[in-house]
């Protein structure tokens, strides 16, 4: 195969990640097939342009899109299935993956994580830009070159963000910034339990921050737990610890004072906007009627001055007919921002 020409592609999983990876190479001209363990699921992925249905002719690159569960399974059966097939998979935890494709044929295995989503799963959730400037996480282990180069060619021609690790280093990493965050905001909301609605109802934003991906479906996570049961033990062990010193000191405002100095420290090295730099952008928080139009029209006043607005929030209490609708922009803006919200006659509760 040339460099120019596309591989074929087979995709086992007719899920939200695998149908996205399949419309996104079937509208770049690749020839996909997919398949899923469900009739219906492969029958709507197949619908809406994510591939073909598999025929005589053998892959060239296998994409495994199964839940994580049965991902080792499936990639060990796709190794044995097509001799000469490189075997990616698109899994959330790498090394046990790794391991059990080292069982058939390592060579032939590339890992690779997609950190992309959204809120729905399924096929019909399934967009061919979904992986576009999000990181793509490759992981060579002991493949081939080629191997390696196919898989990182797929990623790219889906727009992702080729980062190369270790499995195991993965590993570690999503456990602290993906899988322990959703356990922490999921006991967080769990402890909302003893409060009545009327106590809930006096939530702000930060619990509505804290606790945003709790609605999460646990199926999902109770399988990425199993699998990456040792690197989330670690995590969690590190929280625990850090909360244990806040509850057990002698002066619990000191101990908080420096759990939070810690915690400023490293949020600021989270990446902000495409990956650059966090900003210090300047918040400006507008008084929003409860109305039909009066967010798209406070967003339409900004861009008429040519304010980019960087980041949004709102809060809107359910006793009140108003909302709080915080822009975030740069500071060298902020000025001209609040003057044009003026002119147009926006309350604002706090520059």
């Amino acid at each position: 195969m040339s460099e120019s020409a596309t591989p074929r592609v087979h995709i086992v999983g007719a899920g939200l990640i695998g149908a996205s990876v399949g419309i996104g190479l079937s509208a770049d001209g690749w020839a996909v097939t997919i398949e899923d363990v469900n009739d219906e699921s492969a029958r709507v992925a197949r619908a809406i342009g994510a591939g073909g249905v598999l025929g005589d002719e053998s892959p060239e690159l296998v994409v495994v899109a199964a839940p994580p569960s049965v991902a080792p399974a499936v990639v060990q059966q796709a190794l044995r299935a097509w001799a000469d097939a490189v075997v990616t998979d698109v899994a959330s935890v790498k090394q046990p993956i790794a391991d059990a494709a080292t069982a058939v044929d390592a060579s032939r295995y590339v890992g690779s994580h997609p950190m992309a989503g959204r809120e729905i799963s399924g096929a019909t959730a399934a967009q061919g830009d979904l992986f576009k400037a999000r990181p793509w996480v490759v992981c060579p282990g002991q493949a081939s070159e080629h191997a390696v180069s196919l898989v990182t060619r797929v990623a790219r021609t889906l727009q992702g963000d080729v980062v190369v690790m270790d499995a195991a280093a993965h590993d570690a990493a999503v456990a602290r910034v993906s899988h322990a965050p959703q356990v922490a905001a999921s006991a967080v909301a769990a402890a909302l339990g003893p409060l009545r609605h009327d106590d809930v109802a006096l939530a702000g934003q930060g619990l509505r921050d804290v606790t945003r991906i709790a609605a999460s479906h646990p199926a999902m996570w109770a399988d990425i737990a199993r699998l990456n049961r040792e690197s989330l033990e670690v995590t969690l062990d590190h929280i625990i610890g850090d909360l244990e010193d806040v509850r057990e000191a002698d002066d619990i405002g000191e101990a908080l004072t420096d759990l939070m100095e810690r915690g400023r420290l490293e949020v600021a090295r989270i990446p902000g906007k495409h990956g650059g730099p966090t900003r210090d952008w300047v918040p400006i928080t507008v008084i929003v009627p409860d109305e039909p139009g009066q967010l798209l029209k406070l967003l339409s006043d900004a861009a008429a001055v040519g304010v980019n607005v960087e980041d949004i929030t709102i809060e809107h209490s359910p006793r009140q007919p108003v909302g709080l609708t915080t822009l975030h922009v740069l500071p060298e803006r902020a000025q001209d921002l609040l003057r044009a919200l003026t002119s147009h006659q926006w309350e604002i509760a706090s520059p």
